[in-house]
């Protein structure tokens, strides 16, 4: 099964500059960019994942996740950690969670349970990991008849 990550979708935004300035001026396009750019991880890492945002469900909300293994939750009426600790609670596989928070008594309490923590801070970095530009190449193994040889080229060889 795969492991299944729930973020606190509004501590995470909050740890990446340009969702941060953009939520001040239009929480939706905010939320939707965060959405977009947790789903193109969940496909590149293979994981599920739900994003728990504070609040009520908008009216404006346009972006659909029906091709992704992601799901966006709003908590209303309780808090986002609230939800999260019951969603922690009601899982029947807590070591496949992956619980994402800046709140220290919510990463806390999923320790105790059994799941994994990654702070907000540590899943942003995920985020935005620079891709190895240089091909990782194949490990070639040596004959000891060319390790010899190789040896003797650099002056290592028996002497």
């Amino acid at each position: 099964m795969l492991p299944h990550y729930i973020i606190d979708g509004y501590n995470l935004l909050h740890e990446i500059p340009s969702l941060k300035k953009l939520l001040d001026r239009d929480a939706t396009a905010a939320r939707e960019r965060l959405v977009d750019a947790v789903a193109r991880l969940t496909m590149k890492k293979k994981f599920r994942c739900t994003i728990v945002f504070d609040g009520t469900k908008p009216h404006d909300v346009s972006f659909s996740t029906s091709n992704t293994p992601i799901h966006v939750v709003y908590s209303f009426p309780v808090s986002a950690d609230e939800k999260i600790r019951d969603m922690i609670e009601k899982s029947k596989s807590r070591t496949l969670l992956v619980i994402v928070s800046s709140d220290r008594e919510i990463l806390n309490f999923a320790r105790v349970c059994s799941c994994t923590t990654h702070t907000s801070k540590y899943f942003k970095q995920m985020l935005f990991e620079e891709p190895d530009n240089g091909e990782e190449k194949d490990q070639v193994s040596l004959s000891k008849e060319q390790v010899r040889e190789w040896l003797k080229i650099f002056g290592e060889g028996e002497k």
